[in-house]
């Protein structure tokens, strides 16, 4: 497999979007010969030109979700949960906006809980199996209903379902046998320019080419192959998870 065919794919579960992507990716045959490096990540400071967080601009959130409510859809996944969030998002009024920014104070959200128990997932060979499960509870991809993934009972019910263990995936954050592993995906993201979520990067000669989103992964497969036109990937390409994603 030549280099043209691998890019690493950094994303949290905290995003509806890397929820699609997730899904899309692990589905489409377009991918199925890539080399995916998947990468979880949401660094524990949010600042600057870093990382971006929708929740501290209103306007963004309430895109966001009827956005990704739209995407979800197209690939052929339940939107019930993204349109509610959606519809009970609602926009202050009697608001200087020239003066202030309006977002969400959100309580304290220890993704490193569920970043890591992936990471164990990984080591075990089933990061795609428990990734996929795991933003289907989030999201409520399956009409199953949502769940808070960041709770390690949750996480262990989802553990069991994919057949892996549970106590070492409900400890896998305590544990700190990831901390350091983490720390340094956080910093290769700052070094690939990782800014949101959804992102995908590849290496090309002396640099690196990259997309943000779910909605462009046709124009990655573009660019990567040298086809002639960006495929459509829809819910009708999403049949069969691939072997690579087992």
């Amino acid at each position: 497999m030549s280099l043209a065919h691998k890019f690493r794919f950094y994303f949290s579960f905290r995003s509806p979007f890397a929820g699609i992507a997730f899904y899309r990716l692990r589905r489409s045959a377009l991918f199925k010969d890539f080399a995916i490096e998947v990468i979880p990540v949401w660094p524990e400071n949010i600042f600057g030109g870093h990382m971006d967080n929708p929740t501290d601009n209103l306007f963004k959130l309430a895109y966001v979700f009827a956005d990704a409510a739209r995407q979800a859809e197209d690939a052929g996944l339940s939107a019930t949960f993204l349109r509610n969030v959606a519809k009970n998002i609602e926009l202050p009024k009697d608001v200087d906006y020239s003066k202030e920014k309006v977002g969400l104070n959100m309580p304290p959200e220890p993704w490193g809980i569920t970043h890591h128990a992936f990471l164990y997932a990984q080591e075990q060979g089933k990061g795609w199996e428990f990734g996929d499960a795991v933003f289907a509870r989030r999201f409520d991809f399956d009409g199953k209903g949502s769940r808070d993934v960041m709770d390690p009972e949750v996480l262990g019910v989802i553990a069991s379902q994919v057949g892996l263990d549970v106590a070492d995936v409900q400890n896998a954050y305590t544990s700190g046998r990831y901390g350091k592993a983490q720390a340094e995906l956080t910093t290769m993201s700052e070094t690939d320019g990782v800014f949101g979520v959804p992102f995908f990067t590849f290496d090309r000669g002396v640099g690196r080419e990259s997309f943000w989103g779910n909605d462009r992964l046709p124009d990655l497969y573009k660019t990567m192959t040298g086809a002639d036109a960006a495929p459509s990937i829809t819910a009708d390409n999403l049949t069969e998870v691939q072997p690579a994603r087992k």
